[in-house]
């Protein structure tokens, strides 16, 4: 579905107070940070672009979709469909910070998250974008939508496998740091190929027609495709309570109580 974020402080695999991040976790995190903050500086800041405006904001709003994961307080959200429309309509430079920003922006003011998870995420997104968007350089060097039929199609199924598996697999690195826990029990956990991929191959293909109505409708297109966006959220939700449902063996309603005290 969606751009994951990961809860790299005060994860609840273990009750808040007891225990302290191990460092290997700590490690990877700086590293993330750091990685992702070089790869927005690299891209030149363009703030005076009005382009990088526009789907900063179109991504922001993706971003306020978002759930609870059922491991380490972790969050998912629609971001995905913007970013992916971004890199499909932008040079990356101008997609990879306008994406950051949109995650920094409702991590801090919708989400309230601390600055440190903050961080995390937002770099998390501009290596996930980064990363696609060096995929769709070698595929069609001359933009995705130079290229038809077969060669369109496995130019934009490889860059959403590359962006699905870049951004399931930070999350899934932190938490099984964190938490000491083998990675395949964090990703079945949290994701699971039977309730997740459908979803998320949904919503990074609602980026694909997001970016090509936007090639030829402008920036109203953001507007046709919030009502599909809010759909496929919805029904990601539902699979991610039902699956909380089975694995904790407690009643819908009290899952929701909970989620709704701790958000």
């Amino acid at each position: 579905m969606q751009r994951i974020e990961s809860a790299p402080m005060n994860l609840t695999i273990a009750p808040a107070g007891v225990r302290r991040m191990p460092l290997a976790a700590k490690a990877f995190v700086v590293a993330v940070i750091a990685a992702g903050l070089w790869a927005v500086v690299a891209s030149g800041l363009p703030t005076r672009d009005p382009r990088f405006w526009y789907w900063a904001a179109a991504c922001t709003v993706c971003e306020m979709l978002w759930l609870r994961l059922p491991l380490g307080r972790a969050t998912m959200s629609m971001g995905s469909t913007a970013n992916f429309a971004a890199l499909l309509v932008l040079p990356a430079p101008l997609a990879i910070p306008a994406a950051t920003l949109a995650s920094f922006t409702a991590e801090r003011a919708v989400m309230r998250k601390p600055l440190v998870r903050a961080l995390f995420n937002a770099a998390g997104t501009a290596l996930a974008v980064g990363a696609t968007g060096m995929v769709l350089k070698l595929m069609a060097p001359h933009g995705a939508f130079a290229l038809h039929d077969g060669s369109l199609l496995l130019a934009l199924a490889t860059a959403a496998v590359a962006y699905y598996a870049f951004n399931r697999s930070l999350v899934t690195a932190v938490l099984a740091l964190d938490g000491s826990m083998p990675m395949a029990l964090v990703w079945r956990r949290n994701f699971g190929m039977s309730r997740d991929l459908l979803p998320s191959g949904a919503a990074l293909s609602l980026g694909v027609l997001l970016a090509e109505l936007h090639q030829n409708a402008g920036p109203v297109a953001l507007a046709f495709v919030l009502l599909p966006a809010l759909i496929i959220f919805q029904a990601h939700r539902r699979l991610y309570t039902a699956s909380a449902l089975k694995l904790e063996g407690r009643p819908s309603g009290l899952i929701e109580l909970e989620r709704a005290a701790n958000e």
